[in-house]
């Protein structure tokens, strides 16, 4: 375990997904000095289960992303903009103060291994399905709406891999609360299975939204 500083947020970050933060309060703003400051440039983000993410008093997740900083830029009245990337998956045992930023003791949480020879085509396969019927759904309400569907905002075809399915979920339209589950499945079999019965919950919705079916 190790000492990490954390950032809760009303969002879910998960791995190997982008995160663009306003960082304003005067405790962040400490947070993000010391990370520059150690040339870590990393901290913890975990979802705010309960509460607002400005000025505290929050419930907050256990399990989370480190998010590491990409690029970094001042603005002119104290505030910084923040480009960052989700690394790892982070497991909270124990949260410590909030003086002068929350902060957390937390461990990397890797994923439980599967077997070697694993048909990740295989494992995929349900995720992919559905995604396409989503793409299918917005395409045709682009059709209809005489605008262009533009590009596919999910992996393409080809990319059969545990990486994968962080990609399928942070694209996907699910909320925050499955995002969250997907985070928390532990090895990529049980992630697939759980990413696959949230599509499943959010094609009617989307399509609802899209298209005024049901």
């Amino acid at each position: 375990m190790t000492v990490i500083p954390m950032f809760p947020l009303q969002s879910v970050l998960l791995p190997g997904s982008p995160l663009q933060l306003q960082v304003f309060e005067p405790r962040y703003r400490a947070l993000l000095a010391d990370v520059l400051a150690d040339g870590s440039g990393r901290f913890g983000v975990v979802l705010i289960e309960r509460g607002r993410e400005v000025g505290g008093g929050d419930d907050r997740a256990d399990v989370g992303t480190v998010a590491e900083i990409v690029r970094h830029a001042q603005l002119p009245d104290g505030r910084s903009h923040l480009v960052c990337l989700g690394t790892d998956r982070i497991r909270v045992r124990r949260w410590l103060h909030d003086d002068p930023y929350p902060q957390a003791e937390a461990d990397v949480w890797p994923d439980e291994p599967v077997p070697s020879d694993i048909d990740w085509a295989q494992v995929c396969r349900p995720v992919a399905e559905r995604v396409d019927r989503l793409w299918e759904i917005h395409c045709t309400a682009a059709e209809l709406a005489g605008t262009d569907p533009g590009d596919t905002p999910f992996p393409p075809p080809g990319i059969d891999s545990a990486t994968a399915l962080w990609s399928y979920a942070a694209a996907s339209p699910i909320g925050d609360a499955d995002r969250y589950r997907v985070l928390c499945a532990p090895d990529p079999v049980t992630r697939a299975e759980v990413l696959a019965a949230a599509l499943d919950d959010a094609e009617p919705l989307y399509r609802l939204r899209l298209l005024g079916e049901t």
